[in-house]
Formats: structure tokens, C-alpha cells, sequence
């Protein structure tokens, strides 16, 4: 393949990448959502249960990564 068709190709990709995570935004706006909605869920449980609200805070932020 020669120059031309390589940076043509390059672009094509890229574009397709663009138009891909453009399209993935409505889902991941759904994904964070519920994600925060988990997080409060967690930290208010804590709290409920005799934590204080720095130690409910740290342990949501510990579980971060771990849903």
C-alpha cells in the first residue's frame, strides 16, 4: 500500500473511531448516572449504619474501581 492509500486509511480510521465514541455518549451519560446513583446508595448506607460522614466518604471513595 502506498502513502496516499495508508493516510487515507489512517483517516478513515480515525474518523470511524470519532463517530464510535460520539454515538457511546448518550450511553455512558446512562452509565454515570446510575453509577452516582450507586455511590450515594453506598455512602448513605454507611452512614446509616454508624459511620461518620469522612469515614462513609472514604469508603466510597476506596470502592471506586471495584463495582
Amino acid at each position: 500500500m502506498n502513502d496516499a492509500a495508508k493516510r487515507m486509511m489512517s483517516s478513515a480510521n480515525t474518523e470511524a473511531l470519532f463517530a464510535a465514541a460520539h454515538a457511546a455518549i448518550p450511553l455512558e451519560a446512562r452509565k454515570a448516572d446510575l453509577l452516582a446513583k450507586m455511590r450515594r446508595l453506598h455512602y448513605n448506607a454507611s452512614v446509616a449504619a454508624g459511620f461518620t460522614a469522612d469515614e462513609a466518604l472514604t469508603l466510597c471513595m476506596d470502592a471506586v474501581g471495584t463495582e
